[in-house]
């Protein structure tokens, strides 16, 4: 018989779905329930620490490079398939502010249980916990379904960071077609870089899906959940095309400020060289009426002289203005 663990209560949680209902375990009863195959087990493990490791090696015997998965986070999307059980990495999201953090969900699926492991507090699965209906009997309380459940919450969890993300482009635009600042550009290469992220993750789960729709895989009611993968199937699609929308969206966007900087960048050149155009006239004329000649017009000691000259500037540099204005040079 296999040897009794204890495990650490608050890092592990195990609930039992059967036909008389939904009941909480200890680990030490673990060996107990996975042998009887009545009933359907949710152990959730939260770390993983020393005794969690030892149970899934020694109570499930999961495969040694699944275990390893599960104390190397930050990994993309995969499924993987043994002998005895399906292995999964989810990446559930968050959004603070403008910053978007993946964190690392790994599910294990067997014949009559569900294993998920995270890092610390996971909202996915207490979302997950709420979903499940209340009474536990019937077909839907199958490891497959858990496992349905965990994904469909850990995808709509994406939906509001993604109107997020679209309502700081939409700003960004805004401010760029207003006053385009060396702020927005940052904001910019930011968000460009938070959608590659996204793309990164998003994507590799499309293929998770695949797999787990259009291959025959052990413990997954493909006939009975095959309407539910669709729908998340779907889900993820939008989800795509709505990063690809958004990259494009900010191409455009960068494109604008680009294009808006260098029409900045052209007016304050344009007001420059009608600055320097009027100075030079005015030193044309400036020079010329204060060259060391004896004798220049108008007359040094004319009265009239000095005011002729100063009209003769203003008119000189209102022509100029004017020219200019009508060029639309400013």
């Amino acid at each position: 018989m296999a040897e009794a663990f204890t495990g650490d209560e608050k890092s592990m949680n195990i609930t039992i779905y059967s036909a008389q209902g939904i009941r909480e375990a200890a680990p030490a009863d673990l060996p107990e329930l996975l042998a009887s195959q009545t009933d359907t087990l949710w152990v959730d493990m939260t770390g993983p620490d020393e005794d969690d490791l030892t149970v899934m090696r020694d109570v499930f015997h999961f495969h040694p490079l699944a275990i390893e998965d599960t104390t190397n986070q930050q990994q993309r999307p995969k499924i993987e398939e043994y002998a005895d059980h399906l292995f999964l990495i989810l990446n559930p999201i968050a959004c603070y502010g403008s910053e978007i953090e993946f964190r690392e969900l790994d599910v294990f699926v067997g014949s009559n249980f569900v294993v998920s492991v995270h890092r610390e507090e996971e909202p996915v699965v207490a979302e997950a916990r709420r979903r499940v209906p209340p009474a536990g009997n019937g077909p839907s309380m199958s490891p497959s379904y858990l496992l349905y459940t965990l994904m469909d919450a850990t995808i709509d969890a994406y939906f509001p960071v993604v109107d997020a993300l679209g309502d700081l482009i939409e700003d960004i635009e805004n401010e760029v077609l207003t006053e385009p600042r060396q702020a927005a550009l940052a904001r910019l290469f930011h968000s460009k870089r938070t959608m590659i992220e996204l793309w990164r993750v998003v994507w590799p789960q499309r293929e998770v899906l695949n797999v787990l729709i259009h291959h025959k895989l052990p413990y997954i009611e493909q006939e009975t959940l095959q309407y539910y993968l669709r729908d998340i199937s779907d889900h993820l699609l939008w989800l795509a095309d709505m990063v690809n929308t958004f990259r494009d969206s900010l191409m455009s966007v960068t494109d604008l400020y680009m294009s808006a900087v260098s029409n900045q960048l052209n007016r304050v050149v344009n007001r420059l060289t009608v600055f320097a155009l009027a100075v030079g006239a005015l030193t044309v004329v400036g020079g010329f009426y204060g060259m060391n000649f004896t004798q220049t017009w108008p007359p040094f000691d004319a009265p009239w002289g000095v005011p002729l000259v100063l009209g003769m500037m203003a008119v000189t540099t209102g022509g100029l203005l004017l020219l200019l204005r009508r060029l639309e040079w400013f």
